[in-house]
């Protein structure tokens, strides 16, 4: 029963058409959103966070080989990061969506290259947020900055259009592996 877009279809960087387009469809996607020193600053720092030598408890490393699968609160591990995401051309789009200021309830590193490590299996952001963090509505939305080209043989995010007006509960909370 919740809307997607809860803010004025005008009131931000988007086009109209481009609100009721994400509304329909779930996403969003903009080409070249970063220029080539943001994209070289993010894989630099990418690579920098993914050596882990502390073994912080925000890095979710593979089962077999160790070798790390995820980095959590990335905006507060990186300036880099934090700066990028509070851009105009960034959090603009969150507003206009949402229809109020934003704040960020969770960031994410993944490094897991295709063919390689255990799986991302299907979810829904949403439904994980609600189960495990108490979100009461899904007045929230998920940003991905791809840093490399997504292919369907190169591990790239799947996002399954209309998805988003289907609430899909979980049996049980994220196991801890």
């Amino acid at each position: 029963p919740d809307p997607v877009v809860w803010g004025p279809a005008t009131d931000g960087p988007l086009e109209a058409s481009a609100v009721e387009e994400y509304d329909r469809r779930g996403f969003h996607t903009v080409d070249a959103l970063l220029g080539a020193h943001d994209v070289a600053a993010l894989l630099a720092e990418t690579t920098r966070l993914g050596h882990d030598p502390d073994r912080d408890e925000r890095v979710v490393r593979e089962g077999g080989n160790g070798d790390v699968r995820s980095v959590f609160d990335v905006h507060r591990l990186s300036d880099i990061v934090a700066e990028i995401i509070r851009r105009p051309e960034i959090v603009g789009i969150a507003r206009q969506l949402l229809g109020s200021d934003v704040y960020v309830h969770q960031s994410r590193l993944n490094l897991k290259p295709g063919f390689h490590g255990g799986p991302f299996y299907w979810h829904s952001d949403f439904e994980t947020w609600h189960a495990e963090d108490g979100m009461p509505r899904p007045r929230a939305l998920s940003i991905s900055i791809a840093l490399t080209e997504n292919y369907g043989y190169n591990g790239g995010l799947m996002i399954m259009p209309g998805s988003h007006r289907t609430f899909v509960s979980c049996e049980t909370e994220t196991t801890e592996n």
